[in-house]
């Protein structure tokens, strides 16, 4: 089948640019507390839930698995790269995600990241509520909660907390998306030298949800503290 196709070509792709350009974080001992705070925000939008999707609830029967590619440019490379050794500016993040719907308009979904050629490893979930199911002629808007966690790195500690609202309203077969949110971002040094870092931060983002029968296309851009985010999302929805 074309699609099928489609979303195996949209993994491998997202494997091989991972590999090609992530590195192992375990310079973390080489930076002074500036720089270290300097990763942990940009770690931080890296590793915070993408939910890749329009505000419309699923319903008690609907559920969404995905495959994600997010490419994410730091706002702080040098840091980046003295904590890797590599001379790249960004990290590729390839996931896969799981939504269902529940009872009275909630959502909940989890996320598994593990980023080829590091060390790197994200697991998190999301718990939203509809205030507003969206129709005919009413768009929708949600309420969501993410929490988010790097592990594998050794020598630091890292998680994202957030609450944002989205709002979206469809078109036929697309429906765009736009959404704003508070990302608190919590980075623990496991060297010596270094003191543990939160950060509060605005984040935004805009995105489209392109209906393509059982399968659905999502595109989304994501800013968050001088780091943006460009991600796709090919996913499996009923």
């Amino acid at each position: 089948m074309p699609y099928r196709r489609w979303l195996i070509s949209v993994l491998a792709s997202s494997l091989v640019l991972a590999k090609a350009h992530a590195n192992s974080i375990t310079g973390v001992g080489l930076l002074n507390q500036a720089e270290f705070q300097g990763l942990t925000q940009d770690l931080g939008a890296a590793v915070s839930y993408k939910d890749m999707m329009p505000a419309a609830p699923l319903g008690i029967t609907g559920f969404d698995v995905g495959i994600t590619g997010m490419d994410t440019r730091f706002g702080n490379a040098a840091a980046w790269q003295t904590a890797t050794g590599s001379s790249r500016n960004n990290i590729i993040v390839p996931s896969l995600q799981v939504q269902k719907g529940l009872p009275l308009g909630f959502d909940v979904g989890l996320t598994y990241s593990r980023v080829p050629g590091s060390n790197v490893r994200i697991i998190g979930g999301d718990l939203s509520y509809a205030l507003i199911g969206g129709g005919l002629l009413a768009p929708a808007l949600t309420v969501r909660g993410t929490y988010t966690k790097m592990t594998g790195v050794s020598e630091m500690g890292l998680n994202t907390r957030s609450v944002e609202l989205c709002l979206s309203k469809g078109f036929v077969f697309i429906t765009p998306y736009i959404g704003v949110g508070r990302v608190r971002t919590a980075g623990d040094p496991q060297v010596a030298g270094l003191s543990p870092v939160t950060l509060d931060n605005t984040k935004e983002y805009v995105g489209a949800d392109i209906n393509l029968g059982l399968l659905n296309l999502d595109l989304e851009v994501d800013r968050m503290a001088g780091s943006t985010s460009y991600g796709a999302n090919i996913g499996w929805r009923l």
